[in-house]
């Protein structure tokens, strides 16, 4: 049985004209997503959400969402916590909590994206420490957001001792404009400016395969949709 529906997925995959790619990647998403695969339910949440390949639709999105991450996968577990934290205003009510939990399922399986939500809702909470961690995490795998979150928290002492070095260098690499990045290269002594030019030198970024899938978007769904199609024959 799986086969045949795999099979026919492959049909919906070639069957549509060139012009209909979004109309022909979204049918063939539901019909995978129809079948219990987690990431296709993920997929065509986006896609209501996004209005690609259907008309936009954040209630049935959200449903989706929940079909995803109670399948238990990270990127709908994101998403659903995004709907709880205001994305979903008008088809669920905000609720921190939720949107604490399901976001922390999508950052512990590694995505930059969900660490740094959880860093800052950390930081409103008042807890720093445990904010550094998740920007610590967020940061190494290069996203901008978290690398400047890590360097106002090494500038203001929070959650760990202050170090002008390495906030200039988080700064630094957060890709800010040279003006402000010069102006904070003022503020050091020349140790510091050398230590911290030392890590920016010798600092590259370490992204997770869930966080490279998450930021490839419609190209990571239609790559997953070859995935099964290979898979039927």
């Amino acid at each position: 049985m799986k086969s045949v529906a795999l099979a026919f997925l492959g049909l919906l995959l070639f069957a549509m004209p060139a012009g209909a790619n979004d109309t022909r990647t979204f049918n063939a998403m539901v019909a995978l997503a129809n079948r219990g695969d987690a990431e296709a339910q993920y997929h065509v949440g986006m896609m209501h959400n996004n209005g690609i390949g259907t008309q936009q639709d954040r209630s049935q999105a959200f449903e989706w969402f929940q079909k995803s991450a109670a399948a238990n996968d990270p990127l709908g577990a994101y998403k659903l916590g995004c709907y709880y934290d205001g994305q979903g205003a008008g088809v669920i009510a905000t609720d921190a909590d939720q949107a604490l939990k399901y976001k922390l399922v999508a950052a512990n399986a590694g995505y930059a994206r969900a660490q740094h939500d959880v860093a800052l809702m950390y930081d409103r909470q008042g807890n720093s420490e445990e904010a550094l961690k998740w920007w610590k995490l967020a940061g190494d795998q290069g996203l901008p957001e978290a690398l400047f979150g890590l360097s106002r928290a090494y500038s203001a002492g929070k959650g760990t001792p202050r170090d002008l070095s390495l906030s200039y260098a988080y700064f630094k690499l957060a890709k800010v404009p040279a003006k402000n990045v010069n102006e904070m290269a003022s503020m050091l002594s020349k140790p510091e400016l050398e230590k911290a030019e030392k890590m920016v030198a010798e600092w590259k970024p370490q992204p997770t395969a869930l966080t490279l899938k998450a930021f490839a978007g419609f190209t990571a769904a239609e790559d997953h949709l070859k995935a099964a199609k290979s898979q039927a024959f």
